[in-house]
């Protein structure tokens, strides 16, 4: 910050009264005074004409950054979200999902993961599990799986990577319906 230093003005001094005077010179000295008096209030005048200046221009540059700030984002621009509770179904598929997590159900096979946020260009991956089971529950713990997405409006394309190489990957279409509850596996 540069420091300003106020220098005191100068004013003109008045003619030295002379010995002899006649009576234009007096006059003079009269009309100097006027002058200078009115050069003087013109300088105080002005005294706040640099605050007003720079007031002026903090003004501008603060409407100019606050509307580059309101410009950055608007209204109008997708953000990311969480997606839709509720049953997702399609083709024998069903999804369930639910604040406290996902549950997918293909079949005998059968996914969980936690409610995945959506991005702003409506895609997702979130790490989960997935397993076929037929006949007795295992009670070793699911291998882990990768669930990806995109979301259109109310239809879901999910696609499972199992990290177990005897699981193919698989995608699903799949439409949002009203109902809650999670899904039956009919295979158990």
């Amino acid at each position: 910050m540069i420091d300003v230093v106020r220098l005191p003005l100068r004013r003109a001094p008045l003619d030295p009264p002379a010995r002899h005077q006649s009576f234009g010179s007096r006059e003079r000295r009269a009309d100097s005074a006027r002058k200078s008096r009115t050069a003087m209030q013109s300088i105080d005048d002005n005294r706040f004409g640099g605050a007003v200046m720079w007031l002026t221009r903090m003004a501008a540059a603060s409407l100019v950054c606050l509307l580059m700030a309101a410009c950055t984002e608007t209204p109008a621009q997708p953000r990311d979200t969480t997606l839709p509770t509720g049953r997702w179904t399609g083709g024998g598929t069903c999804l369930s999902v639910a604040v406290d997590g996902c549950d997918l159900v293909v079949g005998c096979g059968h996914g969980q993961f936690a409610q995945p946020e959506v991005h702003a260009d409506g895609t997702f991956a979130v790490s989960g599990t997935y397993r076929i089971e037929v006949g007795p529950i295992s009670i070793n713990p699911a291998p882990p799986a990768t669930f990806s997405g995109i979301l259109r409006g109310e239809t879901l394309t999910l696609s499972v990577a199992p990290s177990d190489p005897s699981l193919r990957p698989a995608s699903y279409v799949l439409q949002l319906i009203t109902g809650t509850g999670k899904c039956a596996v009919p295979c158990v």
